[in-house]
């Protein structure tokens, strides 16, 4: 198994053509290797094409059907390509070197395995040039850097620096490559040193080597925003770095009727001043507040914040506060530390987490960490303010010395020429100059806080010793113990792999030195915990002893409870016999009272009312009884008159007087049963 290939990437194909068709001897490292998508791409300098593997497809359980394929654009390379550039959507492809720039349409990607074109071993892509006379036949202008416009809307403007310190922005549109504005960010160099492509200029540090968009800004001009309001839109800066360490910011607007301005160069305040140093690299962080890191060649990296303008005291320009400055070792140290190597460094973000980015060159692979970008954001975001900024800026960075290509005190080097990072997991890929794979696992969780310290951190801390000990977690305290100072990388000289004595004998003293000094790191490590042992032991027994005493105070409360539960009981009788006492006494008073209530004097006064209503309906009921009586001798005398008559009544009357009849014995009876209710309710029964 190899243990420094995490992927197992070196069992495909698609890596044993690029082994065999690197050219010999390369000196120079670059970044012929890019990852989009799960997707790699890759250069092959036999047929001049790119070659390309799904890694998570290839990773599966399908992964043995899954090859790898080449896409052959259709106009030939015509320069030494230096770097593989994929954008977004994965769309384009870019394949830049000094003298030429090549854009590859990629054709769609099919199931099942997101191959392109129904997995073909050879894909032709449609292919533009940038400029190509230009940059071909020049002798002065070189491409330094390209990169792919965030702001574009679908992801086909490209920006290029070119050593004529000038910025070209291009649009691949509608099968084609427009030329959309230039933009000149210095002086334009004339003369070159004979025999070379190295201008005056750029001897001097005042060309641009390098440049990165940084986060995007709100167009607040008020010349603009009042005039359109689509003039309201986000703004990209681009900040190019020159070789003189000074940094330069302009807008590159998508649109071609806006100019941009360039500003600067940007103030930096550091404590050495403004870094007169040959700087070759720049990325800008994409986290808030606004990080740029600029690395020089000799391995030194400055890490500065972005300050934005500040209308309200009158400072309307960007500045670049430097808060710390790391020294990458470029090369293995033996034995001595004084190392004069000096080589182009590449920085790659890592977006898998936040303050966290690669360094590649000749010498090998770095990763490193910006140590107090957690606490800088907390103050940022006001969860810190009372945080000094000392302490702040105490986290030092990190720099691990991953992989390494070459030692101090030799002149053979393996350069990184191909370098990109995979999250699926976080891994980077690597090709050496010898075509040496590497694949390494990169840890991304997280050290998590506790929940006792999200519980209590609101309450209010004490100034006690013991506790200001054990704020800090343990393990994250151990862990800073055993920090390494320096580490021990993975080795990968270039060569035939055969090296002197004296070379081994040194890289064995080094690794012996590297451990001695982990050892030390034990021992601390060992006394820190002894010590926190003894504390906790201390802070157990006067625990124990709290306990104990509270043991005691419980009991007391219980019996205290007690004694209360039954004094409450005997006043709640006492109450309970007090209150039935006072309404006997109540009632006793109100009968003994002269005068009615006013409660007694509308019973009363409703007493009266319904005795009245008896009356009106005890007459009513009379005259009801009478009539009656009446109806009763009428219908006697009518019965004796009919008996004598010898016609009888018609049906038609016999019904209407029936009806009659009946009506008026129900409105009797309704009233009767009113009048006893009545009865009823007054007591008269």
């Amino acid at each position: 198994m190899n243990f420094t290939d995490y992927l197992r990437l070196s069992e495909f194909k698609i890596f044993k053509n690029v082994r065999e068709t690197l050219p010999k001897n390369l000196k120079k490292s670059t970044s012929l290797l890019a990852v989009k998508d799960g997707v790699l791409f890759t250069w092959d300098f036999a047929d001049n094409c790119v070659l390309t593997l799904n890694i998570k497809a290839a990773r599966s359980r399908d992964g043995d059907n899954v090859t790898h394929q080449n896409l052959l654009p259709l106009i030939p390379v015509m320069f030494q390509p230096e770097l593989l550039l994929v954008n977004d959507t994965g769309t384009l492809l870019v394949v830049a070197g000094p003298s030429g720039v090549l854009v590859m349409e990629l054709p769609t990607r099919y199931p099942p395995f997101g191959a392109f074109e129904n997995n073909k071993d050879v894909v032709y892509c449609r292919s533009h040039t940038l400029d190509e006379r230009l940059l071909f036949c020049s002798d002065v202008v070189q491409v330094r850097q390209v990169r792919f416009h965030p702001g574009s809307p679908k992801n086909t403007h490209i920006v290029v620096l070119t050593s004529d310190n000038t910025l070209r922005l291009y649009n691949i549109e509608n099968a084609s490559a427009l030329s959309l504005s230039k933009i000149t960010i210095g002086e334009t160099p004339i003369g070159v040193f004979p025999g070379t492509k190295t201008s005056y200029l750029a001897a001097f540090g005042e060309v641009g080597v390098d440049f990165d968009f940084g986060q995007p800004e709100i167009n607040s001009d008020p010349k603009t925003i009042f005039n359109d309001e689509t003039k309201k839109d986000l703004l990209w800066p681009v900040y190019v770095l020159r070789g003189d360490g000074s940094v330069y910011s302009v807008i590159i607007p998508l649109d071609q009727k806006a100019k941009p301005e360039v500003k600067g160069p940007i103030l930096q305040n550091t404590s050495e001043g403004n870094p007169r140093e040959e700087a070759c690299a720049i990325i800008c962080m994409n986290i808030n507040p606004e990080v740029v890191c600029i690395a020089n060649s000799n391995g030194t990296i400055y890490h500065s914040i972005l300050l934005p303008p500040d209308f309200e005291t009158g400072n309307c320009h960007k500045e670049l506060l430097c808060f710390e400055s790391i020294e990458l070792e470029l090369g293995l140290s033996t034995t001595t530390d004084d190392n004069s190597y000096t080589c182009p460094i590449f920085l790659h973000k890592d977006e898998s987490k936040s303050g966290r980015y690669c360094a590649t060159h000749s010498a090998g692979i770095h990763l490193v960490t910006i140590g107090c970008l957690k606490d800088l954001q907390g103050y940022i975001n006001g969860q810190n303010e009372d945080q000094s900024m000392d302490e702040i800026f105490n986290s030092e960075s990190k720099a691990e010395y991953l992989v390494c290509t070459k030692t101090s005190n030799s002149e053979k080097t393996n350069p990184v020429i191909g370098f990109s990072l995979y999250y699926e997991p976080t891994s980077l890929i690597a090709i050496l100059a010898d075509g040496n794979l590497v694949t390494l696992g990169i840890l991304t969780a997280e050290v998590l806080p506790k929940i006792e310290d999200l519980a209590l951190g609101d309450k209010q801390e004490t100034n006690s010793p013991l506790k200001k000990m054990l704020r800090e977690p343990f393990d994250i305290n151990i862990q800073k113990l055993l920090k390494r100072s320096s580490n021990q990388p993975i080795l990968k000289l270039g060569g035939d792999g055969k090296h002197s004595q004296k070379e081994c004998h040194e890289l064995l003293q080094r690794a012996s030195q590297v451990f001695r000094e982990y050892f030390e790191n034990h021992t601390r490590a060992r006394e820190e915990i002894e010590k926190r042992v003894k504390a906790l032991q201390m802070m157990k027994d006067f625990q124990l002893k709290q306990i104990q005493r509270m043991i005691a105070e419980k009991h007391d409360l219980q019996s205290k409870a007690e004694n209360l539960a039954e004094k409450y009981e005997d006043i709640k009788d006492k109450q309970d016999e007090i209150m039935k006492r006072c309404e006997k006494m109540l009632v006793l008073v109100s009968q003994k009272k002269t005068e009615p209530s006013d409660a007694e004097k509308e019973y009363l006064k409703e007493l009266e009312q319904y005795m009245e209503k008896i009356e009106k309906y005890k007459k009513s009921i009379e005259k009801l009884k009478m009539k009656v009586n009446y109806q009763k001798i009428q219908i006697a005398n009518w019965k004796a008159q009919e008996g004598k008559k010898v016609s009888a009544l018609s049906e038609t009357h016999s019904v209407t007087i029936k009806n009659n009849l009946k009506e008026t014995s129900e409105k009797i009876t309704e009233m009767v049963k009113e009048i006893n209710e009545y009865k009823e309710r007054l007591k008269l029964k």
